[in-house]
């Protein structure tokens, strides 16, 4: 099981380690239509499933360092208001292929109840609206034999 120390750890060394190692990646991109920025933020809002959780009002945020055009490899945080609270943390590592991305990766929910490992997998869909990306997505989260559906939007921005 993933614990509060050596998940952070993990995700420190991460950001320190995927620049240096993605770098020439991303230098040998050819030229394409839409600008590829190598750090993208957002923040969420969705709903949760009533299976595992509450369902609830979900928030977080979410960062991805592109590898390049098709990789990434984010962190999240996300918490779900409801008669049991709980926060999610997890580390996606994710596909882009043009608008769509599918993502997979492990973390941890942390509740009223205590801490489990989990995974998430989940996909979404980009709508470009100015200088925003606005995206669709459904993630499950499948911890200790049980499942938590998500649906929500992401609005966020590369830089």
């Amino acid at each position: 099981m993933i614990d509060k120390i050596r998940f952070p750890s993990l995700v420190v060394a991460t950001f320190i380690l995927v620049p240096y190692l993605s770098a020439p990646a991303l230098a040998e991109e050819p030229e394409h239509h839409e600008e590829l920025h190598s750090n993208y933020l957002a923040l969420f809002i969705g709903l949760t499933s009533e299976d595992r959780r509450e369902s609830g009002l979900a928030l977080g945020i979410e960062y991805e360092y592109r590898l390049n055009r098709s990789f990434g490899i984010g962190v999240l945080a996300e918490h779900t208001f409801g008669d049991v609270d709980t926060t999610v943390y997890a580390m996606p590592f994710a596909y882009h292929s043009g608008r769509w991305k599918a993502y997979v990766g492990p973390g941890i929910e942390d509740g009223d109840l205590g801490n489990e490992s989990l995974w998430r997998v989940g996909a979404e869909y980009a709508f470009e609206v100015g200088r925003w990306e606005v995206s669709p997505q459904l993630d499950i989260d499948f911890i200790d034999g049980d499942t938590a559906l998500v649906l929500g939007v992401t609005i966020g921005k590369g830089f």
